[in-house]
């Protein structure tokens, strides 16, 4: 970065050679997601398909009050903001339990993986690819039928079963200071990140939907404030979704969030962060507060708020961790019309170090070898030296005997 009285300091590592374009991505990720979600924000409010994408997806999120777009550093950044994959080191696998409305059930499994190659960032650090399943229940009904003879007869069928299959991919695409002004020249980290989504939905266990769409995020962090902000837009670009003949809606959300991270005392720290959730298809909102609390890097104290949404209320959640294992459950405890209540576990598998892969030339015997080159003299052995003679061993002298023999 070019230095107020003229000079140089020392070149950023960053994906792009230019420092004018040091917010080349992230303005330019800006500028796609307005430019996807205008569109959809001018087309008429109504209810959209598959409710389920509009889920809190983790414990932790949801005892923050979903406010989690600017937080996501662990697997389950794939369902507010791909770019926070980015910030996985090791090899992370988690498996979440949801309850909901009436006798809904909710299933995910999510697996992230550094990959040893270099990505956009050039090697700033390894690309992480990961891979979610999400599965919903939203239990059976009984249906009566009256015959024609008077007699009733019953069955019980699935009242809606969904199903998305999430193709991940994140990573950090720059690291530089960035001088915004005289008194702020912050050193940022920006991550990107893309999900690719495979969509299914049954409805009477006889009309069948299925799709395809699209989700894309931008992190930016600032580690020496403790700031972070976050952008994605998710279930874009959306394949045509329908059970029958009428295309059905996807919930497109458009989410844009801030978080503030301070450390406290010892090993203590405390995180701040709001979101503010657009559903672009369904013409409405949502604000969501939360706050989390690390104590001796042992436990983890959540209290959030979602207002202006179907189910607002308070939320609550804690976390256990040590070592490498995870335990995190949230609860929504002032929900007016419901309450959820989710449980994970989580295993990062920190003795995995995956090394980067760097093709490099080999330079031996690149050239072939001539015949008519004539070959090296032999080196000349240098001389021996001689060995040192054996000391012959001096024959004892025999002592006189006390025998004589007489003849």
């Amino acid at each position: 970065m070019y230095k107020p009285d003229g000079g140089c300091s020392k070149e950023p590592r960053h994906a792009f050679n230019p420092r004018a374009r040091a917010l080349f991505v992230p303005l330019l990720g800006l500028a796609a997601l307005l430019l996807f979600a205008r569109p959809a924000m001018a087309g008429n409010g109504g209810a959209a398909g598959m409710q389920i994408l509009k889920y809190d997806i983790s414990p932790r999120a949801l005892g923050m009050g979903g406010a989690y777009t600017a937080v996501a550093d662990d697997i389950y950044s794939v369902n507010y903001n791909p770019a926070g994959l980015g910030q996985l080191h090791f090899p992370e696998i988690s498996s979440m339990y949801l309850s909901g409305f009436e006798d809904t059930l909710v299933y995910n499994t999510a697996i992230g993986m550094p990959l040893p190659i270099k990505g956009l960032g050039n090697g700033l650090s390894k690309p992480v690819a990961g891979l979610s399943l999400l599965t919903s229940d939203a239990g059976s009904f009984t249906r009566r039928t009256i015959n024609d003879d008077g007699t009733v007869t019953s069955g019980s069928y699935d009242a809606q079963n969904d199903l998305a299959l999430t193709f991940s991919y994140g990573e950090q695409v720059y690291s530089g200071e960035v001088g915004f002004f005289e008194w702020y020249k912050p050193t940022l980290n920006q991550y990107f990140g893309l999900n690719a989504k495979y969509l299914r939905s049954t409805m009477l266990e006889e009309y069948t939907a299925s799709g395809a769409a699209l989700d894309i995020g931008w992190l930016v962090m600032d580690p020496q404030h403790g700031l972070s902000f976050g952008l994605s837009y998710a279930n874009f670009l959306a394949s045509k979704f329908s059970y029958v003949s009428e295309n059905t809606k996807l919930p497109a959300i458009l989410r844009l969030g801030l978080s503030y991270q301070h450390a406290t005392l010892m090993d203590q720290a405390i995180i701040l962060a709001a979101d503010g959730d657009f559903y672009t298809n369904e013409g409405s909102n949502s604000l969501r507060l939360g706050a989390e609390y690390h104590f001796e890097k042992i436990f983890n104290l959540r209290l959030g708020y979602r207002s202006e949404e179907d189910n607002p209320g308070i939320t609550l959640g804690l976390g256990v961790r040590y070592n490498d294992v995870s335990l995190d459950v949230g609860v929504g405890a002032g929900g007016e019309i419901y309450n959820t209540s989710q449980v994970s576990f989580s295993y990062k598998f920190s003795g995995i170090k995956v090394k980067q892969y760097d093709r490099r030339p080999n330079y031996r015997n690149m050239e072939p070898e001539r015949s008519d080159r004539p070959s090296p003299a032999p080196k000349k052995a240098s001389p021996r030296k001689p060995e040192p003679k054996p000391v012959p061993d001096t024959p004892e002298k025999k002592k006189d005997s006390d025998f004589f023999l007489i003849f």
